[in-house]
Order: C-alpha cells, then sequence, then structure tokens
C-alpha cells in the first residue's frame, strides 16, 4: 500500500489542506428539517429524500472548510430500504465533493458477522459496498470482534475509530468499573493502542 493510500495519511492531508480537523455530523432528523427542505409526506420515500436534500446541501456548503463529514446510520436505517439508498448517495456526493467520509455506525459482532460489516462498510468505491473511508466501531465484544475491523481497514487503507470512553452517563456504568487498578475503559484504550501500533 502507497502511503496516501493509508486513510491516517489521507486525513492528515485533509486536516493541513483544510487548516481544521472539525468534521460535520450529518445527523438529519425529521422534525429538525427546515420547513423548505420539509418531505411532501411521511412515507420512508419522501423523508428519505428529504434527508438526502438536507445533507446535499449541508456538504455543498462546508466541502471546501471541513476534511470529512460523519453520517450518522441510523437515521437512515429508520427509514428502510429508501433511507439507506439516500445514505448511500450522501456518502458518493461526500466523497464527489473531496471529502472523507466516517460512517458514524458503531458497529460489531464476533467472527463471520463482524467480517460482513468491515467488508460492507469500509473500502472505497468498489472495494465495499458503501465505500466509506473510515468506521465508528464498539470494542466491548472483546477482541476477536475488533480483529475483522483491523484487518480489512489495513487490507483497504481504510480507517477505524473505537469506542473507548464514550459521553453517554450510562456509559460509565461498564466503562469506569475498576480491574485490578485499571478502568475498563483504560484497559480496552490500551489494547486498542497497541492494535494501531502494530498495523500503523
Amino acid at each position: 500500500m502507497q502511503l496516501s493510500d493509508n486513510f491516517g495519511d489521507r486525513l492528515a492531508a485533509a486536516v493541513q489542506r483544510c487548516g481544521t480537523a472539525t468534521l460535520v455530523g450529518l445527523d438529519p432528523r425529521l422534525e429538525q428539517l427546515p420547513a423548505p427542505l420539509a418531505p411532501q409526506s411521511a412515507s420512508c420515500q419522501d423523508v428519505a429524500e428529504a434527508f438526502y436534500v438536507f445533507c446535499k446541501e449541508i456538504i455543498d456548503v462546508v466541502a471546501p472548510l471541513v476534511p470529512a463529514v460523519k453520517p450518522q446510520a441510523a437515521f437512515f436505517e429508520q427509514y428502510g430500504a429508501p433511507g439507506m439508498h439516500a445514505l448511500a448517495r450522501v456518502i458518493d456526493y461526500a466523497r464527489a465533493n473531496g471529502l472523507l467520509v466516517i460512517l458514524d455506525g458503531k458497529r460489531n459482532d464476533i467472527g463471520s458477522t463482524a467480517t460482513a460489516y468491515a467488508e460492507g462498510w469500509l473500502g472505497r468505491p468498489g472495494e465495499s459496498a458503501w465505500g466509506a473511508d473510515a468506521l465508528t466501531v464498539s470494542p466491548y465484544l472483546g477482541d476477536d470482534s475488533l480483529t475483522p475491523f483491523v484487518t480489512i481497514a489495513c487490507e483497504r487503507g481504510a480507517g477505524l475509530f473505537v469506542l473507548v470512553k464514550t459521553s453517554n452517563p450510562g456509559g460509565r456504568m461498564l466503562q469506569d468499573l475498576t480491574v485490578e487498578g485499571k478502568s475498563i475503559y483504560q484497559r480496552v484504550g490500551e489494547h486498542v493502542e497497541q492494535l494501531s501500533l502494530a498495523h500503523v
């Protein structure tokens, strides 16, 4: 793999080009759409199309200013196939406008299912069905759940954002537990650091 094919290098170059590490989240919610972009009906098709137009307009504004966008998959998934089609169009449009795409999917599972998630989401067009440059993943199913994501990301020059310590108040219930003098999130963070050092 050439240096420029590595997600970290592409992200660093984009940050340098834009002069900021800020990314823009694309989290469309029906009740928060501006009135001119409101869908014609509450059908999945109409809402999904409105979400696409909303995200497209945001991308048009931010593309020269930021290195990446982060669409939240759940807001599209709730509208079924039309929502997923809208998400695919948002990803394609962002890439066509020179933005990196970090898909906020918080995916994880074990074995073949984790591999299927990684195969589907990560990679450039032609490498994966979705073409995301990076994906958010949860590490709390253990090492065997992260390995497939790391393998595919390395093969395809993609990135992973691992949710080591989350901001939701309920995350403390597990993440802040102490085991042999260290919190679980610190132990997970150390493991993720070792994984990254082995693959960067």
